[in-house]
């Protein structure tokens, strides 16, 4: 192959490669529950910022708390359990693209020193139960929490509630940490064109390499 044919074929494998990183803004507000409210690990409704919780009330887990009630989060510094008293919900509204299909993703592991062996919980899509996770407890310490990643696909409605249901029982709960949620990797339109123009210009190079690019 020509030089210039190479050049061409690497701009266009460039192309290529731009067309296939779609934008992944994560629209959840406080998906890692860095900001919150209240005093201590236990938070009913103190606040957190972007969620509403309701029901039992929820544990909020920083280091600040002391190596007794602390664990390692999945990402930052905090995370939550799900059950303080009893099972808790919490729920976030967020603003979506009519149609859009979004991918939810979020770690999940198990409020540790105690507890039932299997901790579950419902997660919900305006009222509607998309997923079930579980998560086995075997002994898990602070800073071995196994967190496990779960991902669902949800569609947008323009504007649709999360929410995270505990359907464990009493007060040592699924834990939760870095909830996001994204477009799904579809390219937009503009992008479709792109590629094509990359593809074509790739067999051009490919085919005339030897005669047209000298």
């Amino acid at each position: 192959m020509k030089p210039t044919a190479t050049i061409a074929v690497s701009a266009a494998l460039a192309v290529l490669y731009l067309v296939s990183q779609p934008t992944r803004a994560d629209l959840i507000i406080n998906g890692g529950f860095e900001s919150y409210g209240g005093v201590g690990n236990s938070n009913i409704g103190a606040g957190l910022d972007g969620w509403t919780i309701s029901g039992g009330g929820i544990d909020i887990v920083p280091p600040s708390v002391g190596s007794q009630f602390y664990w390692q989060p999945a990402e930052g510094v905090v995370s939550i359990s799900l059950n303080w008293t009893s099972p808790a919900t919490i729920t976030q509204t967020v603003a979506t693209t009519p149609g859009q299909l979004y991918s939810l993703s979020f770690f999940m592991a198990a409020e540790i020193r105690g507890g039932p062996p299997l901790r579950t919980m419902d997660v919900l899509w305006d009222g509607a139960v998309v997923g079930q996770p579980t998560f086995a407890y075997t002994g898990q310490g602070p800073n071995n929490m196994g967190w496990t990643q779960f991902m669902y696909n949800v569609t947008g409605t323009g504007s649709d509630v999360l929410a995270f249901h505990s359907t464990t029982p009493a007060n040592f709960g699924p834990a939760l940490d870095a909830v996001s949620l994204t477009p799904a990797s579809v390219p937009e339109p503009s992008s479709l064109v792109l590629l094509a123009t990359g593809l074509m210009v790739v067999g051009l190079a490919l085919r005339y390499g030897s005669t047209a690019f000298t």
